[in-house]
């Protein structure tokens, strides 16, 4: 008995060691990479995520940090002139082992398209104005009756609001953002979109969208699928408990 307890003693006592250990190697590995951090000189500047915005326009927003050590360099104002970028809605900062320093860029999604006579702009869920870069595109609604600014603006008009509330909740159910292809607004309709096929008017009015794209999926679903679309020159959405109808 004396020596089983004794054995119970040694083992106990053996664990405890190897927590301590495991603490302090665990400790002396965050000063390292805190030593590391702070003791490394950056080699070069690298962009990750970034498609709308150029590696030239990233570079020249911020004074280049080649050259110093990581513990001198002003992050927070690199994160600043970086986010005043109009496509960027976020940034991370990760540094390899080499001194390479990597701006993990996250862009504003667009979801719709400005269409100002020659001019086009995108804007994003939440308003913001977004330059349409040379080859690049992205399928989302055409929007017509607003006046393009400069990217970067956040877009404030009458019925602009209710037309941003309609795109985002079109673009929760991915069936209804496929249907879609133009929107606009008037005071006597409120939000009138065009659908892809056919270009059938679409009304949805004003407000209580989410119910109202719901009503137009299971309408698609269980009177023009069996008619076809093309029997059809307007669907009115407005009412809440019922569909009205302009067929062929």
């Amino acid at each position: 008995m004396t020596e089983k307890k004794s054995h119970s003693k040694t083992k106990n006592i053996g664990k405890t060691g190897w927590a301590a250990f495991a603490l302090l190697m665990l400790g002396l590995a965050a000063l390292a990479g805190l030593y590391f951090d702070q003791n490394t000189r950056i080699t070069a500047v690298e962009y990750a995520g970034n498609e709308f915005t150029t590696d030239t326009e990233l570079s020249g927003s911020f004074e280049s940090p080649v050259g110093m050590l990581a513990d001198s360099v002003d992050f927070a104002s690199i994160y600043r002139s970086v986010e005043a970028l109009p496509w960027v809605r976020d940034i991370n900062v990760r540094m390899a082992r080499r001194g390479v320093l990597t701006l993990e860029i996250t862009e504003r999604e667009p979801i719709g398209l400005l269409s100002d006579g020659g001019t086009s702009f995108y804007f994003d869920d939440k308003g913001v104005v977004l330059k349409a870069g040379p080859g690049k595109y992205v399928d989302v609604p055409l929007v017509y009756g607003y006046r393009s600014s400069a990217p970067g603006d956040t877009l404030d008009a009458p019925g602009f609001d209710q037309v941003l509330h309609f795109l985002n909740s079109a673009k929760q159910d991915d069936f209804t953002w496929s249907t879609i292809s133009e929107v606009a607004w008037n005071d006597a309709e409120g939000v009138v979109a065009l659908s892809s096929e056919n270009g059938v008017k679409l009304l949805f009015g004003r407000d209580e969208f989410s119910g109202k794209v719901k009503h137009w999926k299971a309408f698609n679903r269980s009177v023009v699928s069996k008619k076809g679309i093309q029997s059809f020159r307007s669907v009115d959405l407005r009412f809440r408990n019922q569909i009205v109808t302009d067929e062929l």
